[in-house]
């Protein structure tokens, strides 16, 4: 029976107990001593148990989840997990059931979303408590998905898209759809970049903030010049723009007024310059993925195939018609 007692200065109910040769100590969060007494019990049997059969055997994914999350993880997509697996111990969640889970938790979804809201999350999650733990990990198989081919930006209907945008008077949006296109800039990424972080002299700029890790992207001379060509433009920002609803408003007007393909900045700009290097020029996924910026190969593997970066590349790839 465990040891009850109040700390000097506090009404909250303490226990204490021993296990296999070992002290307990806990607070009960309760001035209550008839419901500290029950919390005491239930931990000590708890622990016990523990002792016996193993950390796995009482290791619940409500503690996974707060042992993910304490650790600073993301918490994007996790509570509907909570709701269906909250009282389920973690040696009971298996690939199977999270397979099983999804298909409950979002029963009108798409093997995509299945695999991006539950597979991922629970995956991650439970395998955290068990390097935590010393537990064994799990390993689910992702639903497979159907693979949508979206359209790409390409040189053409950029050398369309920069004509029309300077026939409107508007250098600075030709300027970013170039720079989204050959450098793989994500469009919050472009408004972000200021003219401390672009040196025109030697066709470099430096992307500080990204989704993934700062880099470094060269600059053909094309893009040199429509830069210089902006620079007066704004004080500090290198497009004039500090959010993407505002570069979207420019692309769709110039878009409509060329009479060409509605593209999204991601299909023009990752997506297309993706596209230009694997499929119409053949470059190997490794130097895509280190211009681009992609910390995953396999999601390129995946989307465009059926070392170390350098200038030549861009150049070879997009320099090619310096007067798009």
């Amino acid at each position: 029976m465990p040891n009850l007692y109040k700390r000097p200065g506090s009404d909250v109910w303490h226990f204490s107990f021993t296990v296999d040769g070992k002290r307990k100590r806990k607070s009960s969060g309760t001035t209550d001593k008839r419901l500290a007494e029950d919390i005491a019990i239930k931990h000590e049997a708890r622990v016990r148990r523990a002792v016996v059969h193993g950390t796995e055997a009482v290791l619940t994914f409500a503690e996974a989840l707060d042992l993910y999350v304490t650790d600073g993880k993301s918490t994007r997509f996790t509570v509907p997990l909570f709701d269906y697996f909250e009282k389920w111990k973690v040696k009971d969640i298996t690939g199977p059931e999270i397979r099983k889970a999804a298909k409950i938790i979002y029963p009108d979804a798409s093997p995509a979303t299945w695999n991006r809201q539950v597979i991922t999350p629970m995956r991650a999650i439970v395998n955290h408590a068990a390097e935590a733990k010393r537990l064994s990990k799990i390993s689910v198989t992702r639903f497979k998905e159907e693979t949508k081919r979206r359209p790409a930006g390409n040189s053409d209907w950029l050398k369309a898209f920069c004509k029309a945008a300077k026939k409107l008077n508007m250098p600075e949006t030709a300027a970013i759809a170039r720079f989204m296109f050959e450098t793989a800039t994500r469009v919050s990424e472009a408004c972000r970049l200021t003219w401390d972080d672009v040196d025109l002299q030697h066709g470099v700029a430096f992307l500080a903030k990204t989704k993934t890790e700062p880099r470094k992207v060269f600059l053909t001379r094309a893009m040199v010049i429509d830069l210089a060509n902006i620079r007066s433009l704004h004080p500090t920002l290198v497009f004039a723009a500090a959010n993407r609803s505002t570069i979207k408003k420019r692309i769709d007007k110039v878009i409509k007024e060329a009479g060409l393909t509605r593209l999204t900045s991601h299909e023009l700009g990752r997506h297309g310059f993706a596209t230009e290097m694997i499929r119409r020029n053949g470059v190997d996924v490794a130097t895509t993925a280190d211009h681009g910026g992609w910390k995953s190969r396999r999601l390129l593997m995946e989307t465009y195939v059926e070392g170390d970066a350098d200038r030549e590349v861009i150049d070879r790839v997009f320099g090619k018609k310096n007067n798009v």
